[in-house]
């Protein structure tokens, strides 16, 4: 089935908008785009009343001890990085490798230097937090072979182009979220690094389980736990923060472990449970305006 004229109409106009923030925006540096970054997203936050409803229920499932108040200057911080995360996006498009290299400050490299040294493939596991695409760039950059990225590609084809061309800049490769699984098997074969996302929660007709998600049942795709159990690839947590002044903290884990009795179940919660220990460490650097707890809102 084609496009409407409608939806083709609104596609071309995202594409637009996006091309001139890059030739405009993108074009300067942190004085620049933070202070832009940071008016646009508190604007959305403003006008997005539905979106600000969900996150700020989240935020009353995941910090019940945080005031009223806190939690809405905690949601504006949330809304203020984001712009300044999508207005960072358009200046690493400009970027060479070495001006992203130096922008980086690394925490426990030794981590993902020891897999690679093994010969090993590993999973660089991530999450819709800080600078993620800042992260995949970065060690695609660390890895001979680049980093392979699991994706689920957006609903405009315009724009997802122009980022696919964005991600595979410096020689990664993207897997879309269709053919997932036999790509990733794939290049697991052929010891190629791979970097999923598992923070985003799953639709009913992709099954999934419920794990623990601070403190609260949130239904999570089992793909990864089930690829380790499937190929004992080792899954290096990495997570990348933004600072102040356009720069960035990059750790690196130390590999999650397996033992042997764990199941499938087991690992979902234990990489759920990585990541929410990485969530903690920036909260307003999460992504918490995706409806993670739907049916517990929805009940509410």
């Amino acid at each position: 089935m084609g496009i409407s004229p409608r939806s083709e109409f609104r596609n071309r106009f995202e594409l637009a908008a996006y091309r001139l923030a890059r030739a405009t925006v993108g074009r300067g540096g942190p004085g620049l785009i933070e202070p832009v970054g940071t008016l646009l997203g508190g604007l959305f936050h403003r006008l997005a009343r539905n979106r600000r409803k969900i996150i700020l229920f989240n935020l009353g499932l995941a910090y019940p001890d945080l005031t009223p108040e806190e939690r809405k200057r905690l949601a504006l911080q949330v809304a203020q990085h984001f712009g300044r995360t999508l207005f960072g996006i358009l200046r690493l498009q400009r970027m060479t490798p070495e001006e992203l290299v130096r922008l980086v400050s690394v925490e426990g490299r030794e981590h993902l230097d020891a897999v690679a040294e093994s010969g090993r493939s590993a999973f660089i596991l991530s999450a819709h937090l800080g600078a993620w695409e800042v992260a995949a760039l970065y060690v695609g950059l660390t890895l001979p072979s680049g980093l392979g990225i699991v994706h689920r590609p957006l609903d405009n084809p315009l724009l997802e182009a122009e980022l696919e061309s964005f991600r595979r800049q410096f020689g990664n490769r993207t897997l879309g979220k269709n053919a997932a699984l036999r790509s990733i098997l794939s290049e697991i074969k052929a010891r190629r690094s791979i970097g999923i996302l598992v923070d985003q929660k799953t639709r009913p007709r992709d099954g999934g389980l419920n794990v623990p998600f601070f403190g609260h049942p949130a239904r999570t795709h089992t793909i990864l736990a089930r690829l380790v159990l499937k190929t004992r690839t080792p899954v290096i947590p990495t997570f990348a923060y933004a600072d102040p002044g356009g720069r960035y903290t990059l750790s690196f884990g130390a590999p999650v472990p397996v033992a042997p009795d764990d199941d499938v179940t087991s690992l979902t919660a234990r990489y759920t449970a990585v990541t929410e220990a990485a969530i903690r460490r920036r909260p307003e650097q999460w992504l918490w305006y995706h409806d993670r707890w739907r049916e517990l809102r929805l009940e509410s």
